[in-house]
């Protein structure tokens, strides 16, 4: 029974980046929260805890790869992810006046497409498909972060058992002054590291659901708009040409409709412009994060193997989410292209043949989420996939 909130009985505004808003919220980040004077301060702290642990886990890995190559991967691997956060959180602050606009604007828009069941049904599909989608994602980076703290205590409650001393140490690998791993300022330097590793993760939640939501929001518009070239351009009786005031209203109506068409990729570009850098980093890293979490569990034993495959798991999701948003968006627009040119458009004058010709050969042009060297779809998750296969077959021939 899933809770309420992941149900198409849900309120659709409230789906509306319903994740998201969440994740970034909590540190301060999300593009419509009021800016206060504690919100800022709030967020420059998180940014701040954000900055130091990156550092913190670099310098660590750098320092242990000529003494321990198993420990200095065990800080490199979750470095990865910790840059990749900082660099989406930089980048959400820096592009939030645009995704500000960009949420409004698509809000307005699918607010609009609510005047037919068949138009609700497909925006309550693709709004509860966002919510869920983004929510594992959400439960995912949890489970990822808090293995890291379990595993630590687990070490140290077994350490012990067995008579010897508590270690120390950090859920993730950091480098600290003395001070703070021992008491008094021991447990607020561990709960500030277990805080970094969150911070990690609703980034990943904000940023990963900002753009799997803005393509499968501009799904429902570009479906919605397939419906409405389908009812426009239909005709009862194939025989029997419309009068010339219907066809000036149809006219009308088509070039709405063509406008509706034209703002849709209009926002797809805005959007690429926006998530250019995170989508780019985030396949570079995650290629890395694989490899270095594949070494690791052929090098760790117990709790360290369970803890790098929910890793590894986590970052698959990530780029399953992000290459099947990519492909909703092209599935949508060859639907429009054939359900377009599969209507009774040749029933029609002229000029309502020729601009519906010139809205298939558009839809034809797929929308696409432009980044450079490639585009998120399940095509290029194919082609990752063949190629981890590979590190792996390769890892385990060196190893």
């Amino acid at each position: 029974m899933l809770p309420r909130f992941l149900t198409a009985s849900y309120p659709m505004e409230q789906h509306y980046f319903m994740v998201p808003k969440f994740a970034l919220s909590l540190i301060g980040f999300y593009p419509e929260q009021k800016r206060t004077v504690l919100v800022k301060l709030w967020s420059f702290f998180n940014f701040f805890i954000l900055s130091y642990g990156c550092y913190a886990e670099a310098y660590y890995g750098i320092h242990y790869i000529s003494i321990n190559i198993a420990t200095a991967l065990d800080a490199l691997c979750p470095v990865a992810s910790s840059i990749l956060s900082l660099v989406k959180m930089v980048a959400i602050w820096w592009y939030q006046d645009e995704l500000r606009s960009l949420i409004e604007r698509v809000r307005f828009l699918t607010e609009q497409q609510q005047r037919s069941k068949r138009k609700l049904g497909h925006k309550k599909r693709f709004y509860t498909l966002a919510t869920r989608l983004t929510f594992l994602l959400l439960c995912c980076g949890f489970c990822t972060s808090t293995s890291y703290s379990v595993r630590h205590l687990m070490d140290n409650i077994l350490r012990r058992a067995h008579g010897k001393d508590w270690i120390y140490e950090t859920p993730f690998k950091m480098i600290f002054p003395d001070p703070l791993l021992r008491l008094p300022l021991y447990p607020i330097t561990y709960i500030l590291v277990h805080w970094h590793g969150y911070i990690t993760v609703v980034c990943f939640v904000g940023a990963d659901g900002f753009f799997l939501g803005f393509c499968l929001y501009f799904t429902v518009l570009l479906l919605c708009l397939q419906d409405d070239v389908g009812d426009l351009l239909e005709v009862e009786n194939i025989e029997k040409s419309p009068s010339a005031a219907e066809e000036a209203r149809i006219v009308r109506e088509m070039e709405k409709l063509v406008d509706r068409h034209n703002e849709v990729a209009e926002l797809t570009e805005r959007l690429s412009g926006v998530m250019v850098e995170i989508t780019l980093a985030h396949f570079v890293t995650s290629s890395l994060i694989i490899g270095t979490s594949v070494v690791d569990i052929l090098l760790f034993s117990g709790l360290g193997i369970i803890v790098y495959v929910v890793y590894t798991c986590a970052v698959g999701v990530e780029i399953f989410l992000y290459c099947l948003g990519g492909s909703h968006i092209m599935e949508a627009c060859s639907n429009l292209a054939r359900s377009t040119f599969s209507s009774h458009w040749y029933g029609h004058s002229v000029r309502v043949q020729k601009m519906t010709l010139l809205m298939v050969a558009r839809a034809q042009r797929v929308l696409t989420i432009k980044i450079p060297f490639f585009s998120p779809s399940l095509e290029t998750l194919t082609s990752i996939l063949r190629f981890t296969g590979s590190l792996i077959a390769l890892a385990k021939s060196v190893i």
